[in-house]
């Protein structure tokens, strides 16, 4: 059976932080309720066109996938269950903001199946949360990491952003420092992006407090290494884990694996196709789960995509899969851009592999533009 990943959106936030421009709304009982009862459909009418494909991750991501109730989850992955064959070791993931949870609530996760928990953190500077427009603060996402460990999550992430409006190396290294202390096995790290008509790029006085290139850059350095040093494995752009805890799922979207999105506005890719659904919540709740959305992907953006993705990856691409998947030479495709890019040290080749160089990963904007 073909692999397959299964990514669940959940556009509900108790409140839009200033960076944020991913589809989201403010949440309301009924409104989650009702997306909830969406989603089963969904799941049932999906079913259809993945017979014969095997699931081999499921993550639930948002907006906020912990605003959903006990309940809610277990309706929603026992319908997965009665419509979708998953693998008997499927890893299940969900995305949570420390804020949403406690205790008890973290137990029944994991109880539900879920092995990866990943609490979107940003910074543990209070004042830093402050300015994004987050509603915990640094206490708040210490304990919930405590907890998540206390009931039995070994599998945990968090996210971190640096560039922040009025963000210094040195408060960036003491998040570092702080999320190192913390029983965490994986660490994503981004920098930030000003995204047109949010809260935040309507600000000058917060645009003007965020950092230089050059500090975004020393940042960067600063990430890969101090999280060397504590044991983490940087094992993509943005991505670090300790040894055999890269994410599962998303290591199925840069190598290739196809996929389907559940949910408002979620994209898929199988059968050489893209697709996305409706972003509109009303349309989605009173049933409409097409495709308005849909582009074939042909041949040659095919292998330009699996170098832009696979480049992602730090042990970076193999010639012999590129060979196999699509009948060329790599070479005999991109010669004269993977020769530029080997000539100025930004990629490097080892036997089979072709991967992006340390000068690389920082200028990876550089590179991957010229395989579009």
């Amino acid at each position: 059976m073909t692999p397959l990943s299964v990514y669940i959106h959940v556009p509900f936030c108790r409140s839009r932080c200033f960076y944020c421009d991913f589809l989201t709304f403010d949440s309301q009982s009924h409104r989650i309720n009702d997306y909830a009862k969406a989603l089963q459909a969904d799941i049932g009418t999906s079913r259809f066109d993945f017979v014969d494909y095997v699931v081999e991750t499921v993550f639930f991501g948002g907006g906020t996938p912990s605003l959903l109730s006990l309940e809610q989850l277990g309706v929603i992955l026992r319908t997965l269950q009665d419509n979708f064959v998953l693998a008997q070791d499927c890893h299940m993931s969900i995305e949570a903001n420390p804020d949403t949870v406690d205790e008890d609530y973290l137990s029944s996760l994991h109880h539900l199946g879920f092995k990866r928990i990943s609490f979107g953190v940003q910074s543990f500077d209070d004042e830093i949360l402050r300015h994004i427009g987050r509603v915990h603060n640094a206490e708040t996402a210490k304990r919930a990491v405590d907890l998540a460990h206390k009931v039995g999550f070994e599998d945990i992430s968090v996210d971190l952003i640096f560039a922040l409006p009025h963000q210094t190396l040195d408060s960036f290294d003491k998040s570092l420092d702080i999320a190192t202390s913390l029983p965490i096995i994986h660490i994503s790290c981004y920098a930030l992006s000003v995204e047109e008509g949010t809260p935040l790029a309507k600000s000058k006085p917060l645009v003007d407090a965020i950092a230089s290139e050059e500090e975004d850059r020393a940042m960067y350095a600063l990430a890969k290494e101090k999280l060397a040093k504590a044991g983490f494995l940087h094992y993509e752009i943005s991505n670090w884990a300790k040894a055999g805890y890269q994410c599962r799922h998303n290591l199925g979207y840069w190598t290739g694996r196809e996929y389907l999105g559940l949910g408002l506005g979620a994209s898929s890719y199988f059968s050489n196709n893209r697709l996305k659904k409706t972003g509109c919540l009303k349309s989605y709740i009173n049933g409409n789960f097409t495709f308005p959305y849909t582009e074939q992907i042909d041949k040659a953006t095919q292998m330009s995509e699996f170098i832009l993705l696979g480049l992602r990856i730090t042990e970076g691409i193999s010639t012999t899969d590129f060979k196999n998947r699509f009948g060329k030479d790599i070479f005999e495709v991109f010669n004269k851009t993977l020769h530029q890019f080997l000539t100025q040290g930004l990629l490097i080749q080892n036997g089979d592999k072709i991967a992006l160089t340390p000068k690389g990963l920082d200028l990876s904007n550089t590179v991957f533009c010229e395989f579009l």
